[in-house]
């Protein structure tokens, strides 16, 4: 049980650096401020102003320093600049976690979660052919802790060559997360992992973006993993399309269908991007996931998240996150419900603090398991 409590803890706490939740500041498009158009792996230099001059607290900082020297001093070396063809970068992610406190299942413990190297490389100074890569470290699950086959700790994050072909289409290829869905940063979400797209489902493929204000079209061809073995890579494809309303409010859908030798996905999803007011945001996803497999009967299951995000001061939020899912959509199948609640903080420029209570139930016609409850902190350092 502790070994499942541990791996639990560790999977609610491994996150990718993209927050859709900044719709609440006006930018509802990922390419805004990431190379990757739906968010996630490194930042762009207008990214990285951004955290330092918008984004974070200036609690720390000192009142001659104006918003515009942050956003110059925001590089890989403050105030230093770096050669027009060359972006690298440095992420560390800590956890302390303790679950279920007070009870005899309690666990405490400090866990590096990530640390990784990452870097752009432009082809020409125009930025229209990109290299974008990341390895690092990765802690082992506890249930292989023993294995002989158990995965290296040194993996690619993603790699892949991104192409913008004009000022509308921008192409990808190479090894990245599907395109599906709000790419929120719990890569545990039932939105995420119940869908095939949590921490560990890259993919290597063909990704094509269309951005033609207000709208946005992306499709992806994906064959798998190739470090996988044949018979367990799921290829396929999605596709994803998403329209502005106004500048805060975005509103999308995506379906994603694949296969291997053993099992068909299908997908389906509608969701809403709203921010209202400066700094605050909700997002709604509302799906359905589909298991197929070759030798047994599907299942069907629904799932939904909420999530919210209320500006406290510059650099500091509350968050909540409500999700829920069933596996078959019938009384057979239980209804799990999760509930996170804590606060996000940019203290200082390249640093995130994390702290959260997630509360974890699960109802079923014959009764109620006990909650889990978890409490942890995050610090993230990204250079």
């Amino acid at each position: 049980m502790r070994a499942g409590i541990f791996f639990l803890l560790l999977l609610l706490s491994l996150r990718s650096w993209a927050y859709p939740d900044f719709i609440g500041y006006g930018y509802a498009s990922c390419m805004t401020c990431h190379y990757n158009g739906q968010g996630s792996g490194p930042l762009n230099d207008y990214g990285r102003a951004l955290w330092s001059a918008e984004i974070s607290s200036r609690g720390l900082i000192s009142d001659k320093v104006s918003d515009e020297k942050l956003g110059e001093q925001s590089g890989f070396i403050p105030s230093k600049p770096m050669p027009w063809w060359f972006r690298p970068g440095v992420k560390y992610r800590g956890l302390w976690m303790q679950a279920n406190p007070g009870s005899e299942e309690t666990i405490v413990r400090y866990i590096t979660m990530q640390a990784s190297v990452n870097t752009a490389i432009h082809f020409d100074q125009n930025q229209k052919l990109i290299f974008v890569g990341e390895f690092g470290y990765m802690p082992t699950n506890p249930a292989q802790a023993n294995s002989p086959d158990k995965p290296s700790n040194w993996l690619s994050r993603e790699h892949y060559l991104r192409w913008q072909v004009n000022d509308e289409y921008f192409t990808y290829f190479g090894f990245t997360d599907k395109v599906f869905g709000i790419r929120i940063v719990d890569h545990t979400a039932f939105s995420r992992d119940k869908t095939g797209n949590a921490q560990n489902d890259q993919t290597h493929g063909v990704i094509v973006q269309k951005i033609a204000a207000p709208y946005e079209f992306t499709g992806h061809v994906f064959a798998g993993n190739l470090s996988q073995e044949a018979s367990l890579r799921q290829k396929g494809f999605s596709f994803m399309v998403e329209k502005d309303l106004t500048q805060y409010n975005r509103i999308g859908a995506a379906a994603l269908t694949s296969s291997n030798e053993f099992l068909q996905w299908n997908r389906l999803e509608a969701h809403n991007k709203i921010g209202f007011g400066k700094g605050n945001s909700l997002l709604v996803e509302l799906g359905l996931s589909q298991n197929k497999p070759k030798t047994a009967v599907t299942e069907t299951g629904l799932y939904g998240l909420l999530e919210g995000n209320a500006l406290i001061d510059r650099g500091y939020s509350l968050f909540s996150q409500v999700e829920y899912y069933n596996k078959t959509m019938t009384t057979s199948s239980p209804d799990q419900m999760r509930w996170s609640f804590g606060l996000l903080a940019f203290p200082y420029p390249r640093c995130e603090l994390r702290f959260s209570l997630v509360n974890g139930r699960s109802l079923t016609d014959s009764g109620v398991t006990n909650d889990l409850t978890l409490i942890h902190s995050q610090l993230h350092i990204s250079l």
